[in-house]
């Protein structure tokens, strides 16, 4: 550790990664206001896929935002998002791929994560929202208590979904 460094500092941040956290201030993605139209997408999916729970999460530097929900109570609501190393949906952004779960319990990459272990999360699916600048901003994601198997259908349904939500937010800032 350097003499500038401190104990469970964040790394530096790249180039790429400060140009995709200014993306998401210009897009407007932290504001506390629900938004209609993203609400919408989130019941949608969450009916879609008969899962009690869907997202449009944001994921920052060191923490995850909840920019739409369906579903959420508790904490979970009131918090309006997670700490950046308990979200699923980095996986997703920083592979710009989408990421499943289908068990959770059973998944090493996220089976000792307290979403899991103290909150039921069981299966996930999230697909990354990618902006014309080819950010990955956060994702569109469902997850239920139960485990889940998710088709190739699915991936492509929830896909679609994903697009349209970021062809209205790079509408609603005026691109």
């Amino acid at each position: 550790m350097t003499p500038t460094q401190q104990a469970g500092a964040l790394p530096p941040i790249t180039d790429e990664e400060l140009s995709r956290l200014i993306e998401i201030g210009d897009l407007n993605l932290l504001q506390r206001d629900a938004d209609a139209q993203l609400e919408a997408t989130t019941t949608d999916a969450a009916a879609q896929f008969g899962l009690p729970v869907s997202l449009i999460s944001i994921v920052l530097d060191s923490a995850q935002h909840f920019a739409a929900s369906h579903g959420l109570s508790g904490w979970l609501e009131d918090a309006g998002g997670t700490p950046g190393e308990w979200a699923f949906c980095r996986f997703a952004v920083e592979s710009k791929q989408p990421f499943i779960v289908p068990d959770a319990t059973l998944d090493d990459r996220v089976s000792n994560n307290p979403l899991v272990t103290q909150d039921g999360v069981r299966c996930y699916l999230g697909i990354p929202l990618i902006t014309s600048k080819g950010h990955a901003l956060g994702t569109l994601c469902v997850l239920g208590t139960t485990p889940r198997e998710f088709s190739e259908e699915e991936v492509a349904a929830l896909q679609a979904l994903a697009d349209r939500s970021v062809a209205y937010l790079e509408a609603r800032a005026g691109r």
